[in-house]
This record gives C-alpha cells, sequence and structure tokens, in this order.
C-alpha cells in the first residue's frame, strides 16, 4: 500500500510540489480539470518515467499498481482493434482455486511473519542506537576528565563518535597501565616544554681588551728631549706638560714669553721644538689610538650584553647579568676617564681598572644558559619518542577506566545482533518459501485459466446495464485477444458513443483488476488508481461505474481481495458523491479512508487534506433545500431538478406507466415533476407553481420513489441530517 506520493517538478507542479501523505485504504482526490490529477495517476503508474518524483511503500512492499486513465484507455482502446485477454480463474477449476486460495492464506501469514520480523529488527535496531549512544556518553566522560592534561594525547578525537572509535581501537593497547598521578607528571615535563631546538649563544671575547688595559703607555711619564738647554728649566719646573700647552700660544714673531710674560729669549721657540720632538709626538699617538681602541672594544662588549638581555632568552639568569652589566658599564667609563687625563697630561701616569672579573661572570651565566639549551635540544630530539609512548600509556589508562563499560556494552551488542540474525534468517527462510509458493501458484494459474470467463462476466454486466448493441468476443485473428462488435458481428471501435466507450474500457479495466493480463499474475496483490472514469457527458454510465468501484471498495474492506488500496480522482462532483457514499455513514468519513481537494492557482497545484468528506455536490444542495425550505415558491422547480438529475443518472424511469398508477390529480403534478423525460424544453418550464400546495407537490415527490422502488434513496437523502 502506498503510504506517500510527492509529486515536483513536472506538469503543474512547480520545484516544491505536493506531498499527499497518511494515504489508506481508501482515498479520494478532488480537483478541476487541468489541476494535475492524471500526472499523479501517471507518477503511480510508472514512476521511472518521473525520477523527481517519489512514493513511500508500507513496510518498503511496492505493489503492482494498476492505473484507468487516458493513457491506459489509449493503449487498449485507440491503437489497436484487438484488446488483450484477460486471464482468470475458469469457473470449473474449483480445486485449483481452493489450492491457491490456501497457497495464497499461508503467502499472506508469511507476509505478516515477514514484517513482523522487519519490525523487530528494527526495534532491535534502536536498541543498538540506544547502546551505542550511553557507550558514546561513558567514553565522552573519561575525555572531558583528561582533555586539558593530556590534550596532545587526545590530537584528532576532540568529537564524541571519534573518540568512542578511538577507544574501541585502543582496546588492544599493551602499553605500561600507569597511575593517573605519574602520567600528570610525565605529560607537565613532555607536553608542556618547546618542542623547537634552540639556537646555541656564543662566549663575549674580551682579551685583546686585557693587552690595551696592561699596555705600559699609561704607566710611562711622556716628557722632552733631556740634552736641550731649556730642558733643564722644565725639569726644574716639573711640568712639561704645561709647557706644551704654552707652546701653542707662542708664535716666534713675539717677543713675550708666553710663560712670564717677559722678553723672550731669541732661540726660545727653537729650543721648545727640539725639546717636543719626534719621539715625543709618537708616543702621543700611541695614547690616542689606545684610547680608540678601547672605546670600540668595550662598546662591542657593551652591545653583546644589552643584545642579550634584549633576547629574552629564558635560558639565562637576565636579573644577574643586568647587574654585571651596570658595573661594568661604570668601570669602562672610569677608564675613559683616566684615558682622557693621560691624554691631557702625558707625563701623568695612570692605571686603568682591569673588567676581567666581569666578563668572566658573563661568560660563567652564557655558558650555563649554553648548558641548558643543550640539554633542551637533546630533549627535544628525543620528545617524539617520548611523546608517542605517554600517548600510549595514556589510552592505556583510559580504555583501563571503560573496562567495565565496554564489556557491558559488548553484551548488549551481542545479544541484539544474536537477535537481529535470528529474525533475518527467519525472513530468508520466509521469503524462500514466499517464492516456492508463488511459482506454485503460477503453474497452478496457468494451467486453469482463461480468457472466455471474462468475455463471459463483461457482456453480462453490458446486458444487465441496457448496452445491447454491442458486446466483446474473442479475436479470430488475435489469438488471446478480445474484439468488439456489433450483434452482427460487425467492429465497431471506431464508432462506439462517449457513453459506450466509457462503460466497455471500464468492464474491461474492472475485470482487469480481477486478474491479469499474463496467466501467472491473476493473484498478484496490487493498488488501483481510478483518474476520472467518468466526464461530464457520461450521465448514462455514472450509475454503473460508480456501483462497481464501490464494489471494489467493499472487496478492500473485506481484506479477502488481491485489491489492497484504491485511490479515486474525479472533477465530477455527482460521482465524487455516489462513490464515497456508504450505506452506515453516508458520506461521513471513516477510519479507513482519506479525502482531499487539489487546486491550482497562478499555475500551480496545491493539495489539501480534510479529516471530513469535503464535497456536498449540488444534487444534495436540492435536497437539503426541500427539507429546509419546504414552502419556497420554486419548490416545484426544485422537486423536478432532483427528478432528472437521479432518474437520468441512474437509468432512466418509464414515466407513461408510473404516472398510469396515479390519480387523477396526481396525475397532473407527476407529469410536471417528470417533464424533463416526456416533454420539451418549453414543456419543461411551463411551471405549476402556485397550483398546488407544497404538501402535495411533496407527497407526488415522495409516490414517485415509491412507484419506482426508490424508496431507499429516498430515505437517506430526507434522513442525511437527522441522523436516520
Amino acid at each position: 500500500m502506498i503510504t506517500e506520493i510527492q509529486i515536483k517538478d513536472c506538469a503543474c507542479f512547480d520545484h516544491t510540489g505536493v506531498t499527499v501523505n497518511g494515504l489508506k485504504e481508501i482515498n479520494f482526490i478532488y480537483g478541476p480539470n487541468g489541476s494535475g490529477k492524471t500526472t499523479i495517476s501517471n507518477v503511480v503508474a510508472d514512476r521511472n518515467k518521473y525520477p523527481q518524483c517519489q512514493i513511500a511503500w508500507k513496510n518498503n512492499r511496492a505493489l503492482k499498481s494498476f492505473v484507468y486513465n487516458r493513457t491506459f484507455i489509449d493503449d487498449n482502446f485507440g491503437r489497436s482493434r484487438f484488446q488483450k485477454g484477460i486471464f482468470t480463474l475458469g469457473k470449473g477449476e474449483k480445486d485449483a482455486k481452493e489450492i491457491i486460495e490456501a497457497k495464497k492464506s499461508e503467502i499472506e501469514k508469511l507476509d505478516k511473519d515477514i514484517i513482523r520480523d522487519i519490525s523487530a529488527i528494527e526495534k532491535y535496531n534502536a536498541d543498538n542506537a540506544f547502546t551505542e549512544a550511553r557507550f558514546t556518553e561513558d567514553c565522552w566522560k573519561i575525555y572531558t576528565q583528561l582533555k586539558d592534561t593530556f590534550k596532545p594525547a587526545f590530537k584528532g578525537c576532540a568529537i564524541k563518535n571519534t573518540f568512542r572509535e578511538r577507544c574501541k581501537a585502543e582496546l588492544q593497547n599493551t602499553s605500561a597501565l600507569l597511575d593517573l598521578a605519574v602520567l600528570k607528571e610525565k605529560a607537565a615535563s613532555i607536553y608542556s616544554g618547546s618542542t623547537e631546538l634552540r639556537a646555541d649563544i656564543a662566549l663575549i671575547h674580551y682579551h685583546s681588551l686585557q693587552a690595551i688595559e696592561t699596555n705600559e703607555i699609561w704607566g710611562r711619564r711622556i716628557i722632552g728631549k733631556e740634552d736641550v738647554d731649556i730642558a733643564s728649566m722644565i725639569r726644574k719646573l716639573g711640568n712639561s706638560d704645561w709647557v706644551k700647552q704654552g707652546l701653542a700660544y707662542y708664535s716666534g714673531k713675539d717677543d713675550s714669553c708666553p710663560f712670564c710674560q717677559q722678553k723672550a729669549p731669541q732661540n726660545l721657540e727653537q729650543q721648545l721644538n727640539e725639546y717636543f720632538d719626534e719621539t715625543y709626538l709618537a708616543q702621543l699617538k700611541t695614547l690616542q689610538n689606545q684610547k680608540t681602541a678601547y672605546s670600540n672594544q668595550t662598546a662591542e662588549i657593551v652591545l653583546d650584553v644589552e643584545t642579550l638581555l634584549n633576547s629574552r632568552n629564558d635560558m639565562i639568569d637576565h636579573v644577574r647579568l643586568e647587574e654585571i652589566k651596570r658595573v661594568l658599564i661604570l668601570k669602562v667609563q672610569a677608564n675613559k676617564g683616566k684615558i682622557d687625563a693621560k691624554i691631557k697630561e702625558p707625563a701623568s701616569v695612570i692605571v686603568l681598572d682591569s673588567i676581567k672579573q666581569e666578563m668572566e661572570h658573563i661568560n660563567e651565566l652564557i655558558q650555563t644558559a649554553r648548558n641548558k639549551i643543550a640539554v633542551h635540544n637533546d630533549t627535544v630530539k628525543n620528545l617524539s619518542r617520548e611523546s608517542a609512548q605517554l600517548t600510549g600509556e595514556v589510552w592505556r589508562y583510559v580504555t583501563e577506566q571503560l573496562k567495565t563499560v565496554y564489556q557491558r556494552y559488548q553484551s548488549d551488542c551481542a545479544t541484539t545482533a544474536k537477535a537481529i540474525e535470528g529474525h533475518e534468517m527467519s525472513i530468508s527462510e520466509n521469503e524462500g518459501r514466499l517464492r516456492l509458493l508463488k511459482d506454485e501458484i503460477a503453474k497452478l494459474e496457468i494451467l486453469g485459466t482463461n480468457i472466455v470467463q471474462t468475455k463471459t462476466e463483461i457482456n453480462a454486466l453490458l446486458g444487465k446495464f441496457g448496452f445491447t448493441g454491442f458486446k466483446l468476443e474473442e479475436a479470430t485473428e488475435e489469438k488471446g485477444s478480445y474484439q468488439i462488435t456489433r450483434l452482427n458481428g460487425e467492429r465497431v471501435e471506431r464508432t462506439l458513443s462517449e457513453g459506450e466507450k466509457t462503460v466497455i474500457t471500464f468492464l474491461y479495466f474492472y475485470h482487469l483488476l480481477k486478474g491479469s493480463i499474463e496467466r501467472d499474475s491473476i493473484l498478484t496483490d496490487r493498488i488501483v488508481v481510478f483518474d476520472d472514469p467518468i466526464s461530464s457527458l457520461d450521465g448514462d454510465a455514472l450509475f454503473i461505474v460508480s456501483h462497481l468501484i464501490r464494489n471494489i471498495i467493499e472487496d478492500i474492506r473485506s481484506g479477502k481481495s488481491t485489491i489492497k488500496q484504491i485511490i479515486v480522482l474525479t472533477h465530477n462532483v455527482n460521482f465524487h458523491t455516489e462513490v464515497s457514499y456508504t450505506n452506515e455513514n453516508g458520506l461521513e468519513k471513516l477510519n479507513d479512508e482519506t479525502f482531499w481537494i487539489l487546486r491550482k492557482e497562478n499555475d500551480f497545484s496545491t493539495i489539501v487534506h480534510y479529516d471530513h468528506n469535503p464535497i456536498r455536490n449540488s444534487y444534495e444542495l436540492l435536497w437539503r433545500e426541500v427539507k429546509e425550505n419546504a414552502d419556497s415558491i420554486t419548490l416545484d422547480i426544485t422537486l423536478r431538478r432532483i427528478i432528472e438529475t437521479y432518474f437520468n443518472a441512474f437509468g432512466g424511469i418509464a414515466s407513461d406507466d408510473l404516472v398510469s398508477k396515479l390519480d387523477q390529480k396526481d396525475k397532473r403534478v407527476a407529469r410536471a415533476l417528470l417533464s424533463w423525460s416526456i416533454a420539451s424544453p418549453d414543456e419543461v418550464n411551463d411551471g405549476l407553481s402556485g397550483t398546488f400546495d407544497s404538501e402535495y407537490y411533496l407527497r407526488v415527490f415522495k409516490d414517485i420513489f415509491e412507484k419506482t422502488n426508490r424508496m431507499e434513496h429516498y430515505n437517506k437523502m430526507m434522513g442525511e441530517h437527522t441522523g436516520n
């Protein structure tokens, strides 16, 4: 049975489309022409032609679809002179029928058993899903407890499902089982450190500076030449530096002495220049060079220390290094002052403070850092191995914590797996038995089937309903087929009236539902779809078609038919009303029914489901007018329209015979009410309004139904809203 139909992207259905869901055994879809009814029937007939559409079957079991629509009519009555024969079991094949029915009953039982097994498997699958979800949560609890400490070990497992699967994969872990405290200690050592190699730090070289600090030039008194006459005077003054400075103020052109302002000796300038000779000047240059060298080298040393401090290298003692730097800079600045004083007074003697001690302390700090770097780099080189080992130990701990939980998980999974396996074996066995039974039924059907019975039954129905001008015969030119002929044997496929064609095609389809074109498919379960079997021109055929469809519905409700579901699509209000009517509930919805209205708006169709029968036709409204407004001045017109509609649709009426049974007064009223069948349109409109009172019209109206043995319909319509 179909439970849902989805139609989209075809005909008058847009990309969103419509969904007809919750379908039951009996389904009625009402819609005007062009609203998409035929598209729905075509999708059911061959869903493969509409891949964008979907059909859902109960228990995923698709049944054979029989669809009566324009395509069926064209295929069977429009393109060939012959109609394929319909195989049914012959009337005389009683034993075969009983055997087939017995086997079919067994098939139904096997189908129920398979459905039961499928339902059981679905339940066990749901249990499995619950077990899996519970185990997932148990695993995740462990993760949340350990993730912050052992994040590197859980890399790639930060999602519940992936962590659960990793837990399963680690069950065979053979790493050492360590205590959590030990694991945390190892993680602090391995996971917290840097994994990058650190660059080495060079020691600061200062030995060339020591040579400057101990140069003999600092302790030498730099004075002029001693064998010059003026040397004794300079020696007596004891201040050759003062004389050297005063020389700069003596030009040799002025007679005044730059030192005493007296008249200078004639050769004073010559003697002074001889005193401060080339040796003296060379020593002064040495002083200047040593000063430059000292300044440059100490600047480089201080820059190296500052660069080290600015690097923020956590391997070195920055605080201690900063202290030593300050002492170093003070010593360097003091020595620079001494050197400047020496250059100013070359005859003075100075001793530079050595920075050797500070440099040794600095290099000791650097060496300590270098040792740490070496240890770190060795650790990094071995970190991959140690990290992998720790990861294995962490997962070993995790699986140990889940040991009891996993045992329960395995037990539950094994239980459901065993149960599912049992049901799957049962399904397999039952399906094998089904195939065997169906093969046996097919063989029995082939032995006892024929197409004659269908022809006989169709012709009997044609005669019963008054269609005696043609009949169905076995085709002589094409074995196993039918042809339509007049009573004289003439084929008349092309000359059938609309009503005749509707009846014969419908009867052919109706009997096809009871049999099959193939010999071995007579008793195959099926669903049936009727798409507008009655057009607006088929008043004579409405009774026949609706009566037979209601027979199909009753067969479905009996549970003994091969037809398991019916879908009726129509635009005809009267037909919808007749075919959906039941003696017990009238037009009220039953539990095995669904009702829908298909509408086309803005070029696209939509569908609406109703929890009641939404179609109340114009015919019903006429009856309601009689019951609720019997004193209307147009009562006679309303009564005449009811009689016309009913008797025209359901087989006509012998007016003269009926009128002859009434007294003279009633005959006149009856003739007026029956005027649709015995008079011209002008005579019909020659109303009798006001001639008789309402009660008189109503009494004669009731007599007409009584005299034609239609009181069941009269009582139904008059008592519909009283609960009768």
